[in-house]
């Protein structure tokens, strides 16, 4: 019976690790649906409703990214208000060769571009068309990527996908960052690339010194070894718990 209580306990300890391992690495490197690594898919985003009022502009932006070489900038040019304010821009399903979106996932990552903090006050991940479902983010900042996630329901026959304008406040300049778009079907499996992904172009500025490399190796070994050994530690504990 102490046995069967040890192997409970290891399982378990196992299948969270495997739990945190595939939620770590949702998205490989050049996976995504849309990496905007260049400008080969920009022309499947179409803007809409009050994006020209303020200036919506979508642009490739090389040196900034999640993954690969670059990512979508997002930006806007108005000096005054917009009432009655609403649009974005989108993808369709007819880009993909399907009647809708019913039953997808879509995920974006978002980083906002240096001082734009209270300019993201409309920004989403939305779907439209049966119905209108959006996504929010908690919030954003520019030192790190967050993601948005939107998933809809299989009846649910909408048509477009994307993110609404950031804001409707006066506002000149680049707004935010976003890269790895992603589309996931129904049946689990994501949409491949759609051919804009171009690997990080690694510059004399990116690599790390040989003295650098040899300390980080030496951390890396100590690391693993205390990771060991406090497993070690654990396992032994729970034996002689159970023993």
């Amino acid at each position: 019976m102490k046995l069967k209580k040890f192997l409970a306990a290891v399982i378990a300890a196992a299948a969270s690790i495997s739990t945190l391992a595939l939620t770590s690495f949702a998205v490989g490197d050049g996976e995504a649906a849309y990496c905007f690594d260049n400008t080969n898919r920009l022309a499947d985003w179409q803007t809409y409703g009050s994006a020209a009022d303020v200036g919506l502009a979508l642009t490739q932006k090389a040196g900034v990214s999640l993954n690969g070489d670059g990512c979508l900038m997002v930006s806007e040019s108005s000096t005054g208000e917009v009432t009655n304010g609403f649009g974005g821009a989108y993808i369709s399903s007819d880009t993909f060769s399907m009647e809708n979106f019913g039953g997808c996932t879509f995920t974006m990552n978002v980083m906002l571009c240096e001082g734009m903090e209270g300019f993201v006050d409309n920004f989403s991940l939305y779907s439209d068309g049966m119905i209108w479902l959006q996504s929010v983010p908690a919030s954003l900042n520019s030192q790190t990527w967050t993601e948005i996630s939107l998933t809809l329901p299989e009846d649910a026959a909408n048509t477009t996908v994307g993110f609404t304008i950031p804001t409707f406040q006066p506002c000149t300049g680049d707004i935010l960052y976003i890269d790895d778009f992603t589309i996931t079907l129904p049946d689990g499996t994501a949409v491949e690339n759609l051919g804009d992904y171009t690997a990080k172009t690694i510059t004399g500025e990116d690599t790390v010194s040989t003295g650098t490399n040899v300390a980080l190796t030496i951390l890396l070994v100590v690391l693993i070894l205390a990771i060991v050994g406090g497993i070690g530690l654990i396992v032994s504990a729970i034996i002689k718990k159970f023993a």
